[in-house]
């Protein structure tokens, strides 16, 4: 039991999780773990030393996955959107500006990078990102509330109030608000979020799929006033063979070495050919051929490789053919 308990506190020690991470995770409070690692728990120990040898099996060994951003089309894309905005509002603070709020849309398919690239935008930029995925039938209170959480503002009270105090706070701040899964949100939301910028400076960047593209270039009722106020709407192309070598390579890492030139281009060549432009599915496709390779009946031939045979293998699990 004690050399479970130092393994334990290795594994948070290695991997940057807190106790109460693990407890969540593990489902159990974290008084309990607590009780365990000091070795007065007085409930069964034998069976929360199971769990805790069970979960720490599971963390052995992980799925490979892309968490890595390739400098795809659309992640160029996504940043050049966002950078021109960007640009906006630092003049809005250097001049202390407050005009008509400036939009930027961004449109594109599902599944081809778009979030990953907001995502790792919002990472890289030095100044305050408030990220918001719109859900289905969001209202106007409920993203004045989100907006609010992500200030950190006590989000419960008054709306008049809670507005004036999202305002206070983002006025003449290199702010910018960016709002993914757009196609979810009513002419009314954006206006909202549309009022909030024209009174403080910051910008906004809203991303979705083709139906908000629809929506706002439709220009008709609610939406003509709103596609006025865009400074860019961005259309994202499906993944192309270029974009798609740069992840494969890059999700292979050092082991590219390993592979032929022609191995390499065959296996990008009929990757391509199966995801059809889409990162999503070209992520899951990874992984799993990987994970595929790394079996142990698998391993002492390939020692990891992944190969057109565990591309194909993937692919048939995948059913994406």
């Amino acid at each position: 039991m004690d050399a479970l308990r130092r393994e334990l506190e290795s594994f948070v020690e290695n991997n940057g999780f807190s106790y109460s991470k693990v407890a969540k995770a593990m489902s159990i409070g974290t008084s309990t773990l607590s009780e365990f690692r000091k070795g007065n728990y007085k409930g069964d120990m034998n069976a929360l030393a199971e769990k805790v040898r069970a979960f720490l099996d599971r963390h052995r060994t992980t799925m490979k996955r892309i968490k890595f951003s390739a400098d795809t089309e659309v992640k160029k894309r996504v940043f050049y959107t966002i950078d021109m905005i960007q640009k906006y509002v630092a003049s809005n603070v250097k001049e202390r500006l407050l005009e008509s709020a400036k939009i930027a849309y961004i449109f594109g398919r599902a599944g081809i990078g778009k979030t990953h690239a907001l995502q790792e935008y919002v990472k890289s930029y030095k100044g305050r990102c408030i990220f918001i995925t719109a859900e289905n039938n969001i209202t106007d209170v409920t993203m004045i509330r989100k907006i609010a959480r992500e200030l950190k503002l006590d989000y419960h009270g008054r709306m008049e109030n809670l507005k004036e105090d999202i305002k206070d706070m983002l006025k003449f701040t290199e702010t910018i608000l960016i709002i993914d899964e757009g196609e979810h949100l009513k002419p009314k939301v954006i206006d909202i979020v549309r009022s909030i910028a024209d009174q403080t400076g910051i910008g906004v960047v809203i991303a979705g799929t083709e139906k908000l593209k629809q929506q706002i270039c439709s220009q008709r009722g609610e939406y003509e006033y709103l596609f006025s106020r865009a400074v860019i709407n961005m259309s994202l192309k499906d993944l192309d063979i270029k974009d798609i070598r740069l992840i494969v390579t890059k999700f292979l890492g050092s082991e590219v070495d390993l592979y032929e030139d022609k191995e390499i281009a065959e296996m990008i060549n009929y990757i391509n050919l199966t995801v059809k432009g889409s990162a999503r599915q070209l992520s899951n496709l990874l992984s799993l051929a990987s994970d595929i390779a790394s079996r142990p009946e698998n391993f002492e031939d390939t020692k990891g490789r992944i190969t057109i045979e565990y591309i194909k293998a993937a692919i048939t699990m995948l059913s994406i053919m």
